[in-house]
């Protein structure tokens, strides 16, 4: 494996765990505060940052993370 390559693997699988993290985090977050009266906002803001994640994890894996194993 390349240099360019090897680099590229750990900083994208790092973006992408952390991504992984931020949502499922993100997600028990939501539907922890959506059972509270008046968490409306803070479950949307949760909810949001778990889209984020998510969105994040998939861009790495699908452009960076996925070519690179095919290839090798």
């Amino acid at each position: 494996m390349a240099k360019l390559d090897l680099l590229l693997l750990v900083a994208f699988g790092i973006l992408f765990v952390g991504g992984m993290t931020a949502a499922v985090l993100g997600f028990r977050q939501a539907l922890r505060v959506s059972g509270r009266k008046d968490g409306d906002l803070k479950m949307f803001l949760w909810a949001f940052g778990s889209m984020v994640g998510l969105i994040l994890a998939g861009m790495s894996a699908a452009y960076i993370l996925l070519p690179i194993f095919l290839h090798y």
